[in-house]
């Protein structure tokens, strides 16, 4: 590929960006007629410019200010598994359901696959999850406001607030930062943790959603015990908490 065409794509993110705001990589390949894999190498080695923020291209100037830890490459990890976890957990939604969708770079996958025709109230409370939820046409959004927090992309509420206490929730789809069959299901903040235990009391089952690389491991803000979920779906499907195996897959 000639320098010059690389040059005038890395320009033409970098205009669409400064006019748009963010920009998801499958929309830029779409209208640059690329792969998103071409995408990709591009905002890659323009860093002076370009980088991710949760599967999405901002100016490194507000990925600097908005992402000061990991969560671009987050998104850059796993994606295969991720991505068939998520798609695991789709005959769980039932139509005009009101589901919770918590934070993270794993349950993006999940919502890109909800059919478009499928009726749902989503509650979310991470800027990664409401920008793709408000692409589907027949998605009631429901964005728990606060204060923004770049660390994880979210939002949490500065003071109390009783806007899940208003919802009964069919199910929430949770996420976690690690996975351990002594320790629990943790997170990487306090402040993650604590709303994620609010809306899993405000659901009528809730569904560990993870890839297997999150097993093993511990992060310091535990939420949950493994059997408080009804079940955890991974790469392999969905299990039952109490057959989750540690070891190797297979």
């Amino acid at each position: 590929m000639p320098a010059s065409r690389k040059e005038a794509r890395a320009l033409w993110l970098r205009d669409a960006v400064m006019r748009d705001g963010p920009l998801h990589v499958r929309d830029a390949a779409e209208s640059l007629d690329v792969s998103e894999m071409t995408v990709r190498r591009d905002v890659r080695e323009n860093p002076e410019m370009l980088q991710f923020l949760g599967g999405h291209i901002v100016l490194t100037q507000d990925a600097a200010r908005r992402a000061p830890y990991d969560l671009s490459d987050a998104a850059e990890i796993n994606q295969d598994a991720k991505r068939a976890a998520c798609h695991a957990c789709l005959p769980l939604l039932d139509e005009e359901a009101t589901v919770f969708i918590d934070c993270g770079t794993t349950l993006p996958h999940l919502v890109h696959a909800i059919p478009a025709e499928m009726k749902l109230t989503v509650i979310c409370y991470a800027l990664n999850i409401a920008d793709m939820a408000v692409r589907k046409p027949n998605i009631k959004l429901v964005l728990l406001g606060g204060v923004y927090h770049p660390a994880t992309a979210s939002f949490y509420p500065a003071e109390e607030d009783g806007t899940l206490d208003a919802y009964a929730v069919n199910l929430a789809l949770m996420s976690a930062a690690g996975v351990d069959a002594r320790l629990g299901v943790t997170c990487i903040t306090f402040r993650e943790a604590g709303l994620k235990r609010q809306a899993m009391s405000r659901a009528a089952r809730s569904v560990l959603v993870t890839d297997r690389s999150k097993l093993g491991t511990v992060r310091p803000a535990r939420f949950a015990a493994l059997d408080d979920f009804s079940a955890v779906a991974t790469e392999e499907g969905l299990i039952a908490p109490a057959n989750l195996a540690f070891g190797p897959p297979g």
